[in-house]
């Protein structure tokens, strides 16, 4: 029988490059990922867990796909998500996908080879819906993936509502929605849609300020940020998709010398705790993240005993009045 010496040795890596691959830690470049798997493959390997997985069927873990952990809105996912899968019972099987289809790929097939219990998917991954395997409950989490695949949302579109509308009641007349390029399964799509048509109904001349597609906790994003800001320097509101995109607004506003709120109010989304650490503090759309990731799990509990789960269900979200608007 193969061990995991014999399987470093085929690939041409260290045994703890192997550990690693098998545990899913650590960074590891693809094309040694790759040739681990191949090893494997080549000398029909098959790590301890994964064997008793396969011989009970299913195991104890539920597996989670996000793009990020930087990001401060996926971080406080993964916190609760955490919690309730600990609170029943399960283990959790964290993968970052960074935005990438073939991670994605790599990540369900690392799943279902481990028989996961389950999978909340934080990320794109519609694309990948041929490798998606019916007999591992799957749950999206804030994205819509297919009308079988039950979705747990919070209500974007209401948010986007609440945003021009408090924007409107500041006082703002020129004002914008900074968002990235999106598309109509993307939440920030339905703030956008929502945002344009409350200025369309006040007969707001509103517009869209899309930013380039860059890390949001990077210095390119907040240079970004400023020279879109510089451009639409007449702008008296902004509505950002997100609370990091806020603070990068905030940011380039002193850089310009514009007051928040006395020259230009600003609205986020999401109440993360970046939220509450900048000056002026953001008034931001509250999603009841705590109460989607309890609601998820369970989701996830009742789809392995077989029980029915709504295809979508939709939370509220609300309005958190702090120190960046009038």
């Amino acid at each position: 029988m193969p061990t995991i010496k014999d399987v470093a040795a085929e690939a041409g890596v260290t045994y703890t490059t192997v550990s690693r691959v098998l545990n899913n830690r650590g960074y590891i470049s693809e094309e040694t990922r790759e040739k681990v798997y191949s090893a494997m493959k080549k000398l029909n390997y098959m790590p301890n867990e994964m064997a008793r997985n396969l011989s009970r069927q299913k195991s104890d873990y539920i597996g989670v796909i996000l793009p990020s952990v930087e990001h401060p809105y996926f971080s406080k996912v993964l916190h609760w998500l955490e919690h309730y899968v600990t609170k029943h019972n399960y283990k959790i099987m964290v993968c970052i996908s960074e935005n990438s289809r073939e991670k994605e790929l790599q990540y369900i097939d690392l799943l279902y080879s481990h028989r996961a219990l389950g999978i909340v998917v934080c990320s794109h991954i519609g694309e990948t819906m041929e490798r998606l395997d019916s007999n591992c409950p799957l749950i999206s989490f804030e994205r819509e993936i297919a009308e079988n695949i039950p979705a747990v949302l919070c209500d974007n579109y209401q948010g986007g509502i609440l945003a021009a509308n408090r924007l409107f009641d500041a006082g703002c007349r020129n004002i914008a929605i900074f968002n990235q390029p999106t598309k109509e399964n993307i939440p920030a799509y339905s703030r956008e849609k929502a945002f344009m048509k409350c200025c369309e109904n006040k007969k707001i001349s509103g517009r869209v300020v899309y930013t380039d597609r860059l890390a949001p906790l990077s210095e390119e994003f907040g240079n970004n940020i400023l020279e879109l800001l510089k451009k639409n320097s007449d702008l008296d509101g902004i509505f950002a998709t997100s609370d990091v995109m806020a603070a990068n607004i905030i940011r380039a506003c002193k850089k310009m010398g514009k007051r928040v709120p006395e020259d230009i109010s600003i609205v986020g989304f999401d109440d993360t705790w970046i939220s509450t650490l900048t000056y002026p503090s953001i008034t931001t759309i509250h999603q009841p993240v705590r109460e989607m990731c309890e609601y998820a799990i369970e989701a996830i509990v009742k789809k392995v005993k077989s029980e029915k789960v709504p295809s979508q269900v939709v939370f509220p979200v609300e309005l958190i009045d702090r120190e960046s608007t009038k």
